[in-house]
């Protein structure tokens, strides 16, 4: 009576689990539109990353060129 109890649990115990791995394996395959947009929205990211440095970049330039001149008329 064990030995049957022990098999019924573990037959329905992989009927059960096979599901759940297949949804994981399907969530793991990617679309390759999917990693296209994605992508995109990585490059936009860093674009504007670099835009914002540029004002800091320009604001910095400016500060330094002011000393330099200011040093000079000394």
């Amino acid at each position: 009576m064990r030995l049957l109890l022990t098999s019924l649990i573990l037959a329905l115990g992989l009927n059960v689990a096979t599901p759940v791995v297949a949804q994981e394996q399907a969530d793991q395959a990617v679309n390759p539109e999917v990693q296209k947009a994605d992508a995109q929205l990585e490059k936009a990211k860093r674009r504007e990353r670099l835009l914002l440095l540029f004002p800091a970049g320009a604001l910095g330039l400016t500060i330094v060129l002011i000393v330099i001149t200011r040093r000079r008329k000394k």
